[in-house]
């Protein structure tokens, strides 16, 4: 008998578990991620060196907002003057949390510091798609594991930049996952804190929206006080120091030369830096020349569409399913209120679960909106730019205010249509408790807050 068993034993001990291969591909995916951006990070960090040197300034005692004063922090840390930003371009006018999240890295040289910001931007958005593949229903998972490789390969040129967006996009979308799946709901609640002191656009309606739907809304709130803390505890620091008490007034001057005609946040459709800006006053301006009408009518679609949101949701019944939609459609509204760059469409990896659902539900709707979500994604209109600069096009385009759209702002256009399907997917649905339990996105055991 024992002989018998014997070879049993042997072939049970010698079984491998089957590889995972949807983390399979998202890990050769990463891999391609590291060795794209990393063959070029040492030679452009753009974005990085505004929120580097005001951390320093913050840690100085000089003035975050004043470009010659982060010059002088610049070269005392160890930068070169080829990788200098342009300041009429990356004008300094992040929050003053916004270094005190950041000062840890200010403690170090620049070179350093640089890779350490890209390689701790690289594993958050990495550890951010794993869990949006882990969060996707497994109906669909190859759809949902392309869709997430995707936005993690074509993040390269994001994370060479040391663009900020990255770190608080990820952090999001980890503390979204922590609470969804209430697992380590402070630790979520932390990292909702670190992203709003960084970028308070980013997250600050998905915020809002764990907080309405009483989705663990105390830590909620406590996140949401925490990144007010750190905002007054900076700005208390930038006033005691007599080189940084004028840092308001910099700031002011700094957000007025931006909004400024011609100026990098001016959305005017004559303004060639306005290419790839998604906020909505780059579609209005091209209407209405006046700063306070198409700032008026842009705020005023925003909140219609953010009105037609809640009257949608609050006719669909709560549930897991309604939860991945009602944040994939905020994660298009969050980037159209106020100033946002292409960088920022990485926060629509909220969105990939989702589709997975809608997929599952209305195949040919879902099939639509994660097409109009790779599209919203590349900015197709710098290309078309420099094609019609080139050809002596530009103001034959200009003149037509419909093929202006249609040719360099796609993207907004594409953001507005997504932003309906969404609405159009949660209201044809209409999820029950019942299709939940036929079909689970989380493993029975896990319970989520309604």
């Amino acid at each position: 008998m024992q002989a018998r068993l014997a070879p049993l034993r042997f072939r049970q001990a010698m079984k491998f578990t089957k590889p995972d291969l949807h983390l399979l591909v998202l890990f050769i995916s990463a891999l391609v991620m590291f060795a794209l951006a990393g063959a070029r990070v040492i030679q452009a960090s753009n974005d990085f060196v505004p929120v580097y040197t005001g951390a320093r300034c913050l840690l100085h005692g000089c003035n975050p907002y004043d470009t010659s004063q982060l010059e002088q922090q610049f070269f005392q840390a160890g930068g070169h003057p080829a990788e200098l930003p342009s300041w009429q371009i990356d004008v300094p006018v992040y929050p003053p949390s916004t270094f005190l999240v950041l000062s840890p890295l200010a403690l170090l040289k620049f070179p350093v510091a640089r890779v350490l910001w890209f390689l701790l931007n690289g594993c958050l958005l990495v550890t951010a798609a794993r869990l949006i593949q882990d969060m996707s229903p497994p109906q669909h998972r190859w759809l949902t594991t392309m869709l997430v490789c995707y936005f993690v390969i074509t993040a390269e040129i994001v994370l060479v930049l040391g663009q900020p967006a990255v770190f608080a996009i990820s952090l999001v979308i980890i503390g979204s996952y922590l609470f969804l799946r209430d697992r380590f709901v402070p630790a979520g609640a932390f990292l909702f804190l670190l992203s709003l002191a960084v970028k308070p656009q980013i997250g600050g309606m998905i915020m809002l929206y764990l907080l309405l739907r009483k989705i663990h809304w105390r830590h909620a709130a406590m996140a949401m006080a925490g990144a007010g803390l750190l905002l007054l505890s900076a700005s208390l620091i930038l006033g005691h120091h007599p080189r940084s008490a004028a840092w308001t007034s910099t700031l002011r001057a700094n957000l007025a030369a931006t909004l400024s005609p011609s100026g990098s946040a001016d959305p005017r459709p004559e303004n060639q830096q306005a290419i790839g800006d998604l906020n909505l006053q780059s579609l209005t301006s091209i209407f209405f020349p006046q700063a306070r009408t198409f700032n008026a009518v842009a705020y005023s679609i925003f909140l219609a569409l953010l009105a037609l949101g809640i009257l949608v949701v609050l006719r669909t019944t709560a549930s897991r399913e309604t939860h991945f939609i009602s944040l994939a459609a905020l994660s298009v509204l969050s980037l159209m209120p106020v100033y946002h760059r292409f960088y920022d469409t990485r926060l629509l990896l909220l969105s990939i679960p989702a589709i997975g659902v809608i997929v599952q539900k209305r195949r040919l709707l879902g099939a639509l909106i994660a097409l109009l979500t790779l599209l919203a994604t590349i900015s197709a209109q710098y290309r078309i730019q420099i094609f019609l600069l080139q050809h002596g096009k530009w103001q034959n385009v200009l003149a037509n205010k419909f093929l202006f759209i249609l040719l360099l702002r796609q993207q907004n256009l594409e953001m507005l249509i997504l932003f309906c399907l969404y609405l159009v997917a949660m209201f044809s649905i209409r999820f029950e408790g019942a299709a939940e339990a036929e079909h689970p996105v989380f493993e029975p055991a896990v319970s989520l807050p309604r």
